[in-house]
């Protein structure tokens, strides 16, 4: 399964993996985030536990499809060497909700633009050969409004797509929050409108 069939990889837990390249250090941090504050606060996080590096450069990539984001900075490493390598690792391999930073000590030996790009990519590579990444799709939300009597159809509609409940209100009509894997979602509505029969409300949460 790949991103452009609405999967991706995700990493499940913030991982640390470190090497040396001809004197310099270079540590890689791995995490999950889903938003670009998350990514940001922990690109700040680990600035702070490493005061003295001469670079923090990063990657992040948030989402899939039309609601991607995604950013890398090669703090002041030249153009392209740093950040540039580590995004596209991450685009390549189909990561996302994901943020890399690569934290580098000079060693007094310059790498050269073919070292550093080298350098930074296998920061990525050995960051996420390192961690485990977990197969994950883009989810939906809606609200739902229907009758007491179509509950039963519309419970079993959800299930059956792999869906799941949020939360439910009962009042006039039953109204449910609910989730559904994103490549269900055009099945779900044509099927919803057939179940109610026209007259149950959707809307996007």
């Amino acid at each position: 399964m790949t991103e452009a069939e609405g999967t991706y990889l995700s990493p499940r837990r913030a991982l640390r993996s470190s090497f040396n390249e001809q004197g310099s250090r270079f540590i890689a941090d791995l995490a999950p985030v889903c938003s670009m504050q998350r990514a940001k606060e922990f690109i700040e996080k680990i600035r702070a536990e490493f005061p003295d590096a001469t670079h923090h450069t990063y990657a992040y990539r948030i989402g899939v499809g039309s609601a991607l984001v995604e950013q890398a900075s090669d703090d002041r490493e030249p153009a392209g060497t740093a950040g540039a390598p580590i995004l596209q690792y991450l685009q390549g391999h189909q990561i996302s909700d994901a943020v890399l930073v690569a934290t580098r000590y000079f060693g007094g030996t310059k790498l050269g633009i073919g070292g550093l790009t080298r350098a930074y990519r296998n920061c990525a590579r050995i960051a996420c050969e390192a961690g485990h990444l977990d197969l994950k799709e883009p989810l939906v939300k809606y609200t739902l409004q229907f009758k007491y009597e179509e509950l039963g159809a519309v419970t079993r509609l959800v299930e059956s797509l792999g869906g799941r409940f949020l939360d439910v209100v009962y009042g006039d009509a039953v109204g449910l929050t609910l989730e559904l894997p994103l490549r269900s979602s055009s099945s779900f509505q044509e099927r919803y409108k057939a179940v109610c029969r026209g007259g149950g409300k959707l809307e996007l949460y």
